[in-house]
């Protein structure tokens, strides 16, 4: 039987290449979507989750208020963990990790020197490797990081920095100490929060945290360091919070009552962490949000395929009536027609999972999709049994769908009218087919508006005035003490370049470093007062280098002691602190500090970090020496020759350091990379929907002109115009695309100002687009349906009045 149905299928695809190859075409771009977003879920919903412990791992953060200060952080202090362990029987093992700055590493042989800056370096304790699942190339995972200054490199790494050479008890210079490298390890997988290429050993103690023997109730507050605890199977966390209350009264509370401070401590299972965090870390957490969108948009995409094969079949009944009835005559049973047409429905699904194969090996392994998306994904089958299994499912699935109603429907052709040749299709089919049609088209609209106004909004967070020049500001990072002490003259040097304009330095980069709570006194109507600001840490010159306005006061001076004397602050400290009035000579000095210092100045608000946030209130502090990055303005006009001054330049200055440089405006709209990914992806799922859409109408265009040849001659006939045979056969679907029109532009409506919700800065919704894109939708079916019309409505009344 089975045998039979797939001959049939066959003969049948063969039949009628033009709607199989739409259907298949359809079907395929639904699977290949499909798997694509599977792949992408895959790794979402699975980080962190190919360490063996991970349903008993847990990160310990926090949440601290005080007065003027509340903030949520997944750090936590570092001696914590170990209390923690020695004091808490259900603690089986505590773990810390400090990510550490970018920095430089060397390795030196046969004189010969490879260095390279290294952003992902963690520094941990020595039973890492006995909480976290590592796969080791060599070295012994359980002694690895015993000694201090021993080093694991992921393979990836040792392979930059020793080709294939055997890394072990090698030495390499990290920042200025050497270690050695104990251990090699399997590249960590992208989808873990945990990332690094080199982890050092032995995470020291703070020194400043003892006092008289005793530590210092202050250290708790100040978390500095990543902490995983490992818990017994099922642990509730409810239970650690209840028990926490004997640590905080015995460690914290003693400077908490000085600053009138709560802590709460935070427990997140490892494999929750990257989509169910609200704590603040350095890895970026992922968007559940954006997840169901996708998955919601792929479920569309799909529906799409299936609605074009349920279109395309009923529609074709009438050819086929006569075939059905002349089955049911020689003993077909109806149960029997049912799955004939199922097993249609999924043969061709079957074909359309080969083709979507193709396609998605093609877009990940000869496009830059993986890049674009920021992720690794890859089509393995082998090594991936979910997604072979899943890609079965979801294409048996889709056949199922897209086959169940014309297997219901086309059996209960009635017989004697079919063989008569009388059979038309009933209401029921039309009215269904409309509806169908009417859903294609609003969820096409639906995407292709939310992706016009995701790029308008992306537009204009590029586009607006930031309060501060970031065009063409070329940073290079000062990398060397000798540098730094003669930074003045080498600014000066750098001046005498015409195509250079201003220079200055700053520890802080816009955009990338700028922000987190300090604690600081300052001056209010009932006295000093403690309050959290964000800092930045600027040399000389350097509001007026950056094109921002000072509106109070005045900047730092050279040489005139203001690293001692106060501090800069933004109009939001100034409001924050009800200083409008006179906000000039204010008391503020760090927590700690015995001398006050004053508001030297202020400056107007400007956006340091991205348009998501509201700008915070900043204080700016003239650094000691200046260092962090020269920020250097250079003219557009004659770049190429700009730089190479500047790295000739900067490489006779520092000959000891890499020269690396990058430039303002693109550092600062990397903070809008998730959202351009988003955006991106959503781009490419809207041109699917609208094409998938546009190939059943294209089917359904041509079954129609067929259908109506004769109608459209006897027209004609009677001095019928080329257009006005168009516009029958067109009318009904524009009235389709208007109705879905009218339909989705709500839902549209709310589904933006949603997302719009995430930024502090958000763009005017231009209500035009809505009417642009149903006026493209009502263009498209017009030429869609106009090119099988128009040959129609063009052949020979003669021809037509022939046609059976």
């Amino acid at each position: 039987m089975l045998k039979t149905h797939l001959k049939f299928s066959t003969r049948v695809f063969l039949k009628d290449k033009f709607f199989s190859t739409l259907n298949i075409l359809g079907l395929a771009l639904g699977i290949a979507v499909s798997i694509i977003l599977l792949l992408i879920l895959q790794n979402d919903l699975t980080y962190d989750q190919y360490h063996e412990k991970h349903a008993r791992i847990y990160r310990l953060g926090g949440h601290l208020s005080a007065t003027g200060i509340d903030i949520r952080v997944a750090r936590s202090a570092r001696e914590l963990g170990k209390i923690l362990q020695d004091e808490l029987p259900e603690v089986e093992s505590c773990v810390r990790a400090n990510s550490w700055d970018r920095t430089l590493v060397k390795y030196e042989a046969g004189g010969e020197e490879k260095a390279f800056y290294e952003e992902n370096i963690v520094r941990t304790d020595s039973n890492y490797f006995q909480i976290f699942t590592h796969e080791f190339i060599a070295g012994n995972p359980k002694t690895c990081l015993v000694d201090l200054n021993t080093m694991v490199m992921s393979e990836s790494t040792a392979k930059r920095y020793f080709g294939n050479e055997n890394a072990l008890d090698k030495s390499v210079i990290v920042g200025d100490q050497q270690y050695k490298v104990t251990g090699v390890i399997k590249d960590v997988p992208e989808n873990t929060h945990l990332k690094f290429d080199i982890l050092l050993s032995q995470l020291v103690d703070r020194e400043w945290v003892i006092e008289n023997g005793q530590l210092k109730s202050e250290a708790f507050w100040n978390p500095d360091v990543y902490t995983y605890l490992l818990m017994p199977e099922n642990y509730n966390p409810e239970d650690f919070n209840a028990k926490f209350t004997s640590i905080f009264t015995k460690y914290f509370k003693s400077f908490g009552d000085q600053v009138g401070g709560k802590y709460e401590p935070v427990l997140e299972r490892l494999d929750k962490i990257h989509l169910h965090s609200t704590l603040e870390a350095d890895e970026p957490h992922g968007n559940l949000s954006y997840l169901y969108a996708f998955t919601g948009i792929g479920f569309f995409i799909i529906l799409l395929a299936c609605i074009n094969y349920m279109n395309l079949s009923t529609a074709k009944s009438v050819n086929r009536a006569a075939e059905i009835a002349m089955k049911k005559t020689l003993g077909s049973s109806k149960r029997d027609l049912v799955f004939s047409f199922l097993g249609e429905s999924i043969f061709l699904s079957c074909i359309a999972l080969v083709l979507a194969v193709g396609m998605v090996y093609t877009v990940l392994e000869a496009t830059s999709f993986n890049s674009l998306i920021d992720k690794k994904l890859t089509l393995d089958f082998v090594h991936n049994p979910l997604l072979l299994f899943g890609a079965i499912g979801l294409t048996l699935g889709i056949g199922i769908v897209s086959g169940l109603y014309p297997a219901f429907y086309l059996p209960g052709i009635p017989t004697i009218q079919a063989l008569k040749g009388a059979f038309k299709n009933q209401k029921s089919s039309l009215v269904l087919r409309k509806v169908l049609i009417t859903t294609q088209f609003a969820i096409s609209i639906f995407v292709v508006v939310c992706t016009l106004f995701m790029q308008h909004q992306i537009d204009y967070v590029r586009s607006t005035e930031l309060g501060f020049n970031k065009e063409n500001m070329l940073l290079l990072p000062i990398q060397d003490t000798i540098i730094e002490k003669q930074i003045g003259s080498i600014k000066s040097d750098f001046l005498q370049n015409p195509n250079i304009l201003e220079a200055t330095t700053s520890y802080n980069v816009l955009g990338m470093n700028v922000g987190g709570s300090t604690v600081m006194m300052v001056e209010s109507e009932t006295g000093m007062k403690q309050q959290a600001f964000s800092l930045m840490f600027v040399g000389d010159d350097y509001i007026e280098s950056m094109g921002m306005k000072l509106i109070a006061g005045r900047d730092f001076v050279a040489g005139n002691g203001d690293a001692q004397k106060g501090f800069i602050a933004n109009e939001a400290a100034v409001k924050l602190m009800g200083w409008d009035k006179d906000p000039i000579g204010k008391k503020v000095k760090f927590f700690h500090d015995k001398d006050d210092k004053q508001i030297l100045g202020v400056v107007k608000d400007f956006n340091f970090n991205s348009l998501h946030n509201k700008v915070e209130p900043l204080l700016m502090v003239r650094a000691g020496n200046e260092g962090g990055f020269l920020h250097l303005k250079i003219k557009g006009d004659r770049l190429p020759e700009t730089m190479k001054y500047i790295q000739e330049k900067w490489t006779s200055l520092d000959p000891n350091h890499p020269y690396e440089y990058f430039f303002l405006d693109q550092r600062f709209n990397e903070q809008y990379r998730a959202d351009e990914i988003q955006y991106k992806l959503l781009s490419g799922l809207s041109y699917i929907c609208i094409f998938i859409s546009l190939l059943g109408l294209l089917g359904l265009s041509a079954f129609t002109a067929a259908q109506r040849t004769k109608e459209i001659g006897i027209r004609k006939v009677h001095g019928a115009s080329i257009p006005s045979i168009i516009y029958l056969l067109y009318k009904d679907v524009m009235y389709l695309v208007i109705i879905a029109a009218i339909i989705i532009v709500p839902v549209a409506y709310y589904s933006i100002t949603q997302w719009l919700g995430n930024f502090a800065y958000k763009a005017n919704i231009n209500y035009m687009l809505f009417a642009l894109v149903a006026l493209v939708a009502l263009l498209f079916t017009f030429m869609t349906v106009a090119f099988h019309s128009l040959r129609t409505a063009r052949t020979n009344p003669v021809d037509s009045l022939k046609h059976e």
